[in-house]
Protein backbone atom coordinates (compact mmCIF):
# COMPACT_ATOMS: atom_id res chain seq x y z
CA UNK A 1 0.00 0.00 0.00
CA UNK A 2 1.33 3.39 -0.94
CA UNK A 3 2.15 5.89 1.82
CA UNK A 4 -0.91 7.88 2.79
CA UNK A 5 -3.30 5.40 1.13
CA UNK A 6 -4.86 4.43 4.46
CA UNK A 7 -5.64 8.06 5.22
CA UNK A 8 -7.20 8.50 1.78
CA UNK A 9 -9.40 5.41 2.27
CA UNK A 10 -10.63 6.74 5.62
CA UNK A 11 -11.51 10.07 4.03
CA UNK A 12 -13.39 8.33 1.24
CA UNK A 13 -15.25 6.14 3.72
CA UNK A 14 -16.37 9.26 5.58
CA UNK A 15 -17.51 10.80 2.31
CA UNK A 16 -19.53 7.66 1.46
CA UNK A 17 -21.17 7.75 4.89
CA UNK A 18 -22.13 11.38 4.37
CA UNK A 19 -23.48 10.53 0.91
CA UNK A 20 -25.64 7.77 2.40
CA UNK A 21 -27.07 10.15 5.00
CA UNK A 22 -27.73 12.79 2.37
CA UNK A 23 -29.37 10.20 0.11
CA UNK A 24 -31.66 9.03 2.92
CA UNK A 25 -32.58 12.64 3.75
CA UNK A 26 -33.14 13.44 0.08
CA UNK A 27 -35.47 10.49 -0.44
CA UNK A 28 -37.62 11.43 2.57
CA UNK A 29 -37.63 15.22 2.33
CA UNK A 30 -37.83 15.96 -1.39
CA UNK A 31 -39.88 13.21 -3.07
CA UNK A 32 -41.21 15.65 -5.65
CA UNK A 33 -37.70 16.26 -7.00
CA UNK A 34 -36.85 12.57 -7.56
CA UNK A 35 -36.49 11.59 -11.20
CA UNK A 36 -39.01 9.16 -12.79
CA UNK A 37 -36.29 6.47 -13.05
CA UNK A 38 -35.61 6.64 -9.31
CA UNK A 39 -39.34 6.56 -8.59
CA UNK A 40 -39.51 3.26 -10.50
CA UNK A 41 -36.61 1.91 -8.43
CA UNK A 42 -38.46 2.81 -5.26
CA UNK A 43 -41.68 1.25 -6.58
CA UNK A 44 -39.84 -2.02 -7.36
CA UNK A 45 -38.88 -2.45 -3.74
CA UNK A 46 -35.30 -1.16 -3.43
CA UNK A 47 -34.98 1.57 -0.79
CA UNK A 48 -34.38 4.81 -2.58
CA UNK A 49 -31.56 5.95 -0.29
CA UNK A 50 -29.71 2.69 -1.00
CA UNK A 51 -30.03 3.21 -4.75
CA UNK A 52 -28.72 6.72 -4.34
CA UNK A 53 -25.88 5.35 -2.23
CA UNK A 54 -24.93 2.89 -4.97
CA UNK A 55 -24.90 5.75 -7.45
CA UNK A 56 -22.67 7.65 -5.07
CA UNK A 57 -20.33 4.65 -4.71
CA UNK A 58 -20.04 4.30 -8.47
CA UNK A 59 -19.28 7.96 -8.69
CA UNK A 60 -16.68 7.57 -5.96
CA UNK A 61 -14.96 4.67 -7.73
CA UNK A 62 -14.44 6.90 -10.69
CA UNK A 63 -13.20 9.64 -8.43
CA UNK A 64 -9.55 9.21 -9.31
CA UNK A 65 -10.24 10.34 -12.85
CA UNK A 66 -12.83 13.00 -11.99
CA UNK A 67 -11.68 14.67 -8.78
CA UNK A 68 -8.38 15.49 -7.19
CA UNK A 69 -9.16 14.43 -3.61
CA UNK A 70 -5.63 14.94 -2.29
CA UNK A 71 -5.15 18.54 -3.27
CA UNK A 72 -8.76 19.66 -2.60
CA UNK A 73 -8.82 21.55 -5.90
CA UNK A 74 -11.66 21.73 -8.48
CA UNK A 75 -11.45 21.30 -12.19
CA UNK A 76 -12.84 24.00 -14.49
CA UNK A 77 -15.92 21.83 -15.11
CA UNK A 78 -16.54 21.41 -11.38
CA UNK A 79 -16.15 25.14 -10.80
CA UNK A 80 -18.72 25.82 -13.53
CA UNK A 81 -21.21 23.44 -11.86
CA UNK A 82 -20.68 25.03 -8.44
CA UNK A 83 -20.99 28.51 -9.94
CA UNK A 84 -24.28 27.65 -11.67
CA UNK A 85 -25.72 26.25 -8.44
CA UNK A 86 -24.65 29.31 -6.46
CA UNK A 87 -26.18 31.76 -8.91
CA UNK A 88 -29.48 29.92 -9.48
CA UNK A 89 -32.32 32.12 -8.14
CA UNK A 90 -34.01 30.87 -4.99
CA UNK A 91 -37.83 30.94 -5.01
CA UNK A 92 -38.92 32.82 -1.90
CA UNK A 93 -42.24 32.46 -0.15
CA UNK A 94 -44.67 35.27 -1.07
CA UNK A 95 -45.00 38.08 1.42
CA UNK A 96 -48.41 39.27 2.55
CA UNK A 97 -49.81 42.40 0.94
CA UNK A 98 -50.90 45.13 3.30
CA UNK A 99 -54.56 46.10 3.54
CA UNK A 100 -54.40 49.83 4.27
CA UNK A 101 -58.15 50.36 4.64
CA UNK A 102 -61.52 49.10 3.48
CA UNK A 103 -64.98 50.68 3.41
CA UNK A 104 -68.51 49.48 2.68
CA UNK A 105 -69.55 51.89 -0.05
CA UNK A 106 -73.32 51.47 -0.27
CA UNK A 107 -74.27 49.29 2.75
CA UNK A 108 -76.19 46.80 0.64
CA UNK A 109 -78.26 44.03 2.14
CA UNK A 110 -77.81 40.32 1.36
CA UNK A 111 -78.98 39.25 -2.12
CA UNK A 112 -78.59 42.80 -3.43
CA UNK A 113 -77.33 43.15 -7.03
CA UNK A 114 -73.61 42.82 -7.52
CA UNK A 115 -71.57 45.98 -7.95
CA UNK A 116 -69.17 46.48 -10.85
CA UNK A 117 -68.35 50.19 -10.57
CA UNK A 118 -64.67 51.10 -10.80
CA UNK A 119 -63.14 53.93 -8.73
CA UNK A 120 -61.11 56.81 -10.13
CA UNK A 121 -58.67 59.18 -8.40
CA UNK A 122 -59.10 62.94 -8.84
CA UNK A 123 -56.39 64.87 -7.06
CA UNK A 124 -56.45 63.70 -3.46
CA UNK A 125 -59.98 62.26 -3.72
CA UNK A 126 -61.50 58.95 -4.86
CA UNK A 127 -64.83 58.87 -6.72
CA UNK A 128 -67.09 55.94 -7.61
CA UNK A 129 -70.77 55.14 -8.05
CA UNK A 130 -72.77 52.78 -5.85
CA UNK A 131 -75.85 50.59 -6.01
CA UNK A 132 -77.63 53.15 -3.83
CA UNK A 133 -77.93 55.79 -6.62
CA UNK A 134 -75.14 57.93 -5.19
CA UNK A 135 -71.68 58.93 -6.28
CA UNK A 136 -69.41 58.44 -3.27
CA UNK A 137 -66.35 60.62 -2.73
CA UNK A 138 -63.58 59.58 -0.33
CA UNK A 139 -60.28 61.03 0.75
CA UNK A 140 -57.12 58.94 0.46
CA UNK A 141 -57.56 57.74 4.05
CA UNK A 142 -60.87 56.07 3.19
CA UNK A 143 -63.19 58.61 4.84
CA UNK A 144 -66.25 59.71 2.89
CA UNK A 145 -66.31 63.47 2.33
CA UNK A 146 -69.25 63.85 -0.08
CA UNK A 147 -72.20 61.88 -1.40
CA UNK A 148 -73.86 63.07 -4.63
CA UNK A 149 -77.37 61.89 -5.56
CA UNK A 150 -77.78 60.37 -9.05
CA UNK A 151 -80.87 59.33 -10.99
CA UNK A 152 -79.99 55.61 -10.79
CA UNK A 153 -77.40 53.09 -9.66
CA UNK A 154 -74.04 53.03 -11.39
CA UNK A 155 -71.84 50.19 -12.66
CA UNK A 156 -69.37 52.03 -14.87
CA UNK A 157 -65.94 53.47 -14.33
CA UNK A 158 -65.12 57.16 -14.23
CA UNK A 159 -62.66 59.62 -15.76
CA UNK A 160 -60.88 62.41 -13.90
CA UNK A 161 -60.55 65.30 -16.35
CA UNK A 162 -59.03 67.38 -13.55
CA UNK A 163 -59.12 67.63 -9.79
CA UNK A 164 -62.38 69.58 -10.21
CA UNK A 165 -64.13 67.41 -12.82
CA UNK A 166 -64.92 63.70 -12.80
CA UNK A 167 -67.17 62.19 -15.48
CA UNK A 168 -69.20 59.05 -14.75
CA UNK A 169 -72.59 57.57 -15.62
CA UNK A 170 -75.53 55.65 -14.18
CA UNK A 171 -77.62 52.67 -15.29
CA UNK A 172 -80.14 54.92 -17.07
CA UNK A 173 -77.49 56.17 -19.47
CA UNK A 174 -77.06 59.61 -17.93
CA UNK A 175 -73.54 61.04 -18.07
CA UNK A 176 -72.56 63.33 -15.19
CA UNK A 177 -69.87 65.94 -14.77
CA UNK A 178 -69.18 66.12 -11.02
CA UNK A 179 -67.02 68.47 -8.98
CA UNK A 180 -65.61 66.11 -6.32
CA UNK A 181 -64.26 68.92 -4.14
CA UNK A 182 -67.64 70.59 -3.83
CA UNK A 183 -69.68 67.39 -4.09
CA UNK A 184 -71.92 68.88 -6.77
CA UNK A 185 -73.15 68.04 -10.27
CA UNK A 186 -71.84 70.44 -12.93
CA UNK A 187 -73.77 69.03 -15.90
CA UNK A 188 -75.76 66.04 -17.18
CA UNK A 189 -76.08 64.54 -20.65
CA UNK A 190 -78.36 61.68 -21.76
CA UNK A 191 -76.76 58.88 -23.77
CA UNK A 192 -78.68 56.38 -25.92
CA UNK A 193 -78.22 53.68 -23.25
CA UNK A 194 -75.94 52.75 -20.37
CA UNK A 195 -72.15 52.75 -20.55
CA UNK A 196 -70.42 49.62 -19.20
CA UNK A 197 -66.82 50.72 -19.59
CA UNK A 198 -65.39 54.10 -18.68
CA UNK A 199 -64.95 57.48 -20.40
CA UNK A 200 -61.63 58.06 -22.18
CA UNK A 201 -59.85 61.39 -22.52
CA UNK A 202 -59.30 62.83 -25.99
CA UNK A 203 -57.61 66.23 -25.78
CA UNK A 204 -59.82 68.45 -23.64
CA UNK A 205 -62.85 66.27 -24.43
CA UNK A 206 -63.87 62.69 -23.72
CA UNK A 207 -65.07 59.60 -25.58
CA UNK A 208 -67.75 57.23 -24.31
CA UNK A 209 -69.01 53.95 -25.74
CA UNK A 210 -72.47 52.65 -24.83
CA UNK A 211 -73.96 49.18 -24.73
CA UNK A 212 -75.72 49.65 -28.08
CA UNK A 213 -72.39 50.20 -29.89
CA UNK A 214 -72.64 53.98 -30.06
CA UNK A 215 -69.54 56.16 -29.62
CA UNK A 216 -69.78 59.82 -28.56
CA UNK A 217 -67.27 62.62 -28.31
CA UNK A 218 -68.36 64.95 -25.50
CA UNK A 219 -66.83 68.26 -24.44
CA UNK A 220 -65.83 68.89 -20.84
CA UNK A 221 -68.97 71.03 -20.61
CA UNK A 222 -71.26 68.12 -21.45
CA UNK A 223 -71.91 68.97 -25.12
CA UNK A 224 -71.97 66.37 -27.90
CA UNK A 225 -69.38 67.04 -30.63
CA UNK A 226 -69.95 63.95 -32.80
CA UNK A 227 -71.34 60.42 -32.60
CA UNK A 228 -70.89 57.12 -34.40
CA UNK A 229 -73.55 54.39 -34.46
CA UNK A 230 -72.34 50.81 -34.81
CA UNK A 231 -74.34 47.64 -35.49
CA UNK A 232 -77.03 46.76 -32.97
CA UNK A 233 -76.26 43.04 -32.92
CA UNK A 234 -74.35 41.38 -30.12
CA UNK A 235 -74.79 40.56 -26.46
CA UNK A 236 -73.21 42.47 -23.61
CA UNK A 237 -72.55 41.85 -19.93
CA UNK A 238 -72.16 44.13 -16.91
CA UNK A 239 -68.84 45.38 -18.23
CA UNK A 240 -67.63 46.24 -21.68
CA UNK A 241 -64.78 47.75 -23.67
CA UNK A 242 -63.96 51.43 -23.82
CA UNK A 243 -62.41 53.28 -26.78
CA UNK A 244 -58.67 53.72 -27.20
CA UNK A 245 -57.28 57.06 -28.41
CA UNK A 246 -53.99 57.35 -30.29
CA UNK A 247 -53.54 60.86 -31.67
CA UNK A 248 -55.91 61.48 -34.57
CA UNK A 249 -57.29 57.91 -34.50
CA UNK A 250 -59.52 56.20 -31.96
CA UNK A 251 -60.07 52.44 -31.86
CA UNK A 252 -63.07 50.59 -30.52
CA UNK A 253 -64.47 47.05 -30.32
CA UNK A 254 -68.20 46.49 -30.78
CA UNK A 255 -70.25 43.85 -28.96
CA UNK A 256 -70.80 42.00 -32.26
CA UNK A 257 -67.04 41.48 -32.54
CA UNK A 258 -66.14 44.22 -35.02
CA UNK A 259 -62.95 46.23 -34.45
CA UNK A 260 -63.08 49.79 -35.82
CA UNK A 261 -60.77 52.74 -36.34
CA UNK A 262 -62.40 56.19 -36.37
CA UNK A 263 -61.10 59.67 -37.01
CA UNK A 264 -60.78 61.47 -33.71
CA UNK A 265 -61.88 64.85 -35.04
CA UNK A 266 -65.20 63.85 -36.65
CA UNK A 267 -65.86 60.14 -36.02
CA UNK A 268 -65.55 59.04 -39.67
CA UNK A 269 -64.81 55.36 -40.21
CA UNK A 270 -61.23 54.57 -41.29
CA UNK A 271 -61.40 50.78 -41.30
CA UNK A 272 -63.48 47.93 -39.92
CA UNK A 273 -62.43 44.34 -39.23
CA UNK A 274 -64.93 41.59 -38.43
CA UNK A 275 -63.33 39.34 -35.81
CA UNK A 276 -66.24 37.19 -34.67
CA UNK A 277 -68.82 35.67 -37.00
CA UNK A 278 -71.36 34.72 -34.35
CA UNK A 279 -71.59 35.40 -30.63
CA UNK A 280 -75.08 34.01 -30.01
CA UNK A 281 -74.98 31.57 -27.10
CA UNK A 282 -77.51 29.31 -25.43
CA UNK A 283 -75.71 29.35 -22.07
CA UNK A 284 -73.39 31.87 -20.46
CA UNK A 285 -70.42 29.49 -20.58
CA UNK A 286 -70.55 29.61 -24.39
CA UNK A 287 -70.85 33.39 -24.70
CA UNK A 288 -67.99 35.11 -26.49
CA UNK A 289 -67.98 38.86 -26.07
CA UNK A 290 -65.49 41.72 -25.76
CA UNK A 291 -65.10 42.89 -22.16
CA UNK A 292 -61.59 44.34 -22.26
CA UNK A 293 -60.36 47.60 -23.77
CA UNK A 294 -58.20 47.31 -26.87
CA UNK A 295 -54.48 47.91 -26.28
CA UNK A 296 -51.91 49.46 -28.60
CA UNK A 297 -48.30 48.31 -28.39
CA UNK A 298 -46.10 49.66 -31.15
CA UNK A 299 -48.05 49.21 -34.39
CA UNK A 300 -50.06 46.25 -33.06
CA UNK A 301 -53.64 46.67 -31.84
CA UNK A 302 -54.46 43.88 -29.38
CA UNK A 303 -58.14 42.91 -29.12
CA UNK A 304 -59.49 40.27 -26.75
CA UNK A 305 -62.74 38.36 -26.30
CA UNK A 306 -64.00 36.82 -23.08
CA UNK A 307 -64.18 33.02 -23.56
CA UNK A 308 -62.75 33.60 -27.02
CA UNK A 309 -59.50 34.63 -28.67
CA UNK A 310 -56.76 37.21 -28.32
CA UNK A 311 -56.02 38.84 -31.67
CA UNK A 312 -53.28 41.13 -32.93
CA UNK A 313 -54.19 43.57 -35.71
CA UNK A 314 -52.26 46.10 -37.72
CA UNK A 315 -53.19 49.47 -36.24
CA UNK A 316 -52.76 51.05 -39.67
CA UNK A 317 -55.29 49.04 -41.69
CA UNK A 318 -56.77 46.37 -39.40
CA UNK A 319 -55.10 43.40 -41.08
CA UNK A 320 -54.86 40.40 -38.76
CA UNK A 321 -51.30 39.64 -37.67
CA UNK A 322 -51.86 36.77 -35.24
CA UNK A 323 -54.55 35.00 -33.24
CA UNK A 324 -54.53 32.63 -30.28
CA UNK A 325 -57.07 31.09 -27.94
CA UNK A 326 -56.93 33.08 -24.71
CA UNK A 327 -59.88 34.37 -22.68
CA UNK A 328 -59.46 37.79 -21.02
CA UNK A 329 -61.88 39.73 -18.83
CA UNK A 330 -59.74 42.85 -18.63
CA UNK A 331 -57.28 44.65 -20.86
CA UNK A 332 -53.71 43.41 -21.27
CA UNK A 333 -50.96 45.68 -19.98
CA UNK A 334 -48.47 47.25 -22.38
CA UNK A 335 -45.35 48.43 -20.56
CA UNK A 336 -41.96 49.38 -21.97
CA UNK A 337 -42.47 47.33 -25.12
CA UNK A 338 -43.68 44.29 -23.16
CA UNK A 339 -47.18 42.80 -23.11
CA UNK A 340 -48.69 41.18 -20.00
CA UNK A 341 -52.10 39.51 -19.65
CA UNK A 342 -54.19 37.77 -16.97
CA UNK A 343 -56.25 34.82 -18.16
CA UNK A 344 -58.44 32.30 -16.32
CA UNK A 345 -55.88 31.24 -13.71
CA UNK A 346 -52.57 32.44 -15.10
CA UNK A 347 -50.50 35.56 -15.68
CA UNK A 348 -48.51 35.63 -18.91
CA UNK A 349 -46.03 37.70 -20.82
CA UNK A 350 -46.69 37.61 -24.55
CA UNK A 351 -44.64 38.47 -27.60
CA UNK A 352 -46.45 41.48 -29.14
CA UNK A 353 -45.28 40.54 -32.63
CA UNK A 354 -46.62 36.98 -32.60
CA UNK A 355 -48.79 36.52 -29.50
CA UNK A 356 -46.54 33.67 -28.35
CA UNK A 357 -46.11 33.03 -24.63
CA UNK A 358 -42.76 34.18 -23.23
CA UNK A 359 -43.52 33.03 -19.69
CA UNK A 360 -46.60 31.83 -17.81
CA UNK A 361 -47.29 31.73 -14.09
CA UNK A 362 -50.24 29.58 -13.04
CA UNK A 363 -51.91 30.65 -9.81
CA UNK A 364 -54.35 29.04 -7.41
CA UNK A 365 -57.02 31.40 -8.65
CA UNK A 366 -60.31 31.73 -10.47
CA UNK A 367 -60.94 34.11 -13.37
CA UNK A 368 -58.33 36.83 -13.07
CA UNK A 369 -58.59 40.54 -13.81
CA UNK A 370 -55.66 42.83 -14.40
CA UNK A 371 -52.78 43.19 -14.53
CA UNK A 372 -52.13 46.68 -13.22
CA UNK A 373 -48.59 47.97 -12.74
CA UNK A 374 -47.57 49.65 -9.49
CA UNK A 375 -44.21 49.81 -7.70
CA UNK A 376 -42.66 47.64 -10.44
CA UNK A 377 -45.10 44.82 -9.64
CA UNK A 378 -48.05 43.30 -11.48
CA UNK A 379 -51.32 43.31 -9.52
CA UNK A 380 -54.08 40.83 -10.37
CA UNK A 381 -57.25 39.72 -8.56
CA UNK A 382 -59.87 37.02 -9.09
CA UNK A 383 -63.47 35.97 -8.53
CA UNK A 384 -62.55 34.31 -5.22
CA UNK A 385 -61.30 37.55 -3.70
CA UNK A 386 -57.64 36.63 -4.05
CA UNK A 387 -55.13 39.36 -4.85
CA UNK A 388 -51.64 38.55 -6.13
CA UNK A 389 -48.55 40.56 -6.95
CA UNK A 390 -45.87 39.30 -9.32
CA UNK A 391 -42.51 40.54 -10.47
CA UNK A 392 -42.12 41.42 -14.14
CA UNK A 393 -40.48 38.05 -14.73
CA UNK A 394 -43.40 36.12 -13.26
CA UNK A 395 -42.44 35.35 -9.65
CA UNK A 396 -45.23 35.69 -7.07
CA UNK A 397 -44.24 38.31 -4.50
CA UNK A 398 -47.42 38.79 -2.47
CA UNK A 399 -50.89 37.43 -1.72
CA UNK A 400 -53.97 38.78 0.04
CA UNK A 401 -57.56 37.58 0.39
CA UNK A 402 -60.59 39.88 0.30
CA UNK A 403 -64.25 39.01 0.83
CA UNK A 404 -66.47 38.51 -2.20
CA UNK A 405 -65.20 38.53 -5.77
CA UNK A 406 -63.31 41.07 -7.86
CA UNK A 407 -64.53 41.58 -11.44
CA UNK A 408 -62.83 44.86 -12.33
CA UNK A 409 -59.13 45.41 -12.86
CA UNK A 410 -57.15 46.97 -9.98
CA UNK A 411 -56.83 50.76 -10.14
CA UNK A 412 -53.45 52.31 -9.42
CA UNK A 413 -53.57 55.40 -7.19
CA UNK A 414 -51.13 57.36 -5.07
CA UNK A 415 -50.11 55.13 -2.19
CA UNK A 416 -51.27 51.79 -3.54
CA UNK A 417 -53.93 50.01 -5.56
CA UNK A 418 -57.72 50.25 -5.25
CA UNK A 419 -59.96 47.19 -5.57
CA UNK A 420 -63.76 47.04 -5.63
CA UNK A 421 -65.51 43.78 -4.83
CA UNK A 422 -69.01 42.68 -5.83
CA UNK A 423 -70.37 43.17 -2.30
CA UNK A 424 -69.82 46.92 -2.29
CA UNK A 425 -66.44 47.00 -0.59
CA UNK A 426 -63.65 49.37 -1.61
CA UNK A 427 -60.11 48.51 -0.51
CA UNK A 428 -56.71 50.17 -0.68
CA UNK A 429 -53.81 47.73 -0.63
CA UNK A 430 -50.06 47.97 -1.14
Amino acid sequence: MKPGASSICKKRAMRYLMMMRCARALSSSFPHRISPRLRRVRAEGMPLHRHLLYCSLLLGLAGCSMFNWNKGEQTAEEQAVVSSIATEPVEQAPSELQLVWGVDVDQRRPLSPYSFAQPVQAGDLIVLTGQDSYAHIYNMQGSEVHRVALHADGDSGGLAMSADLVVLSDAQGILYGIDPREGSILWEWKMSTAMFGHPVRIGDDLLVQTGDNSVYRISDKGEKLWSFSGPQAGLSMNSGPSPLVDGDVCYTVMTNGDALALRSDNGDLLWRRQLMLDNDAVVLSELKTPLADPVLIGDVLVVSFYQGDLIGLSARDGQQLWQRSLSLKSAPLAHDGRLFAASNDSVLELDPASGATLWKRKLDAGELVGPALAQAKLYVADIRGNVFTLSLDGHVTGELHLPGRVDRSPVVVAGGVLLRNNLGGLYLIR
